[in-house]
């Protein structure tokens, strides 16, 4: 099946000819895209590999989240 998207055309493929595995990335053996298992395979080298906020920080993005939802409702 061809789609057109985004001013090309596209094979659709449902990717059940397999996939070749391997450290963090898995390629369809039909159409050759790649999707990453691992997460730390997108990430850059030398970064931490788990960033975890402070409770402090979550608690702070708690309360911005509720006051932008109580103004978009409109209720302070």
């Amino acid at each position: 099946m061809t789609v057109y998207a985004a001013g090309r055309l596209v094979t659709h493929c449902p990717h059940a000819a397999g996939w070749t595995r391997t450290a963090g990335e898995a390629r369809c053996e039909r159409c050759g895209v790649r999707r990453f298992t691992e997460y730390g395979a997108v990430r850059p080298s030398g970064l931490p590999q788990a960033v975890v906020p402070s409770p402090r920080a979550r608690r702070a993005a708690d309360r911005a989240a509720a006051r932008n939802v109580a103004i978009r409702w409109g209720r302070r």
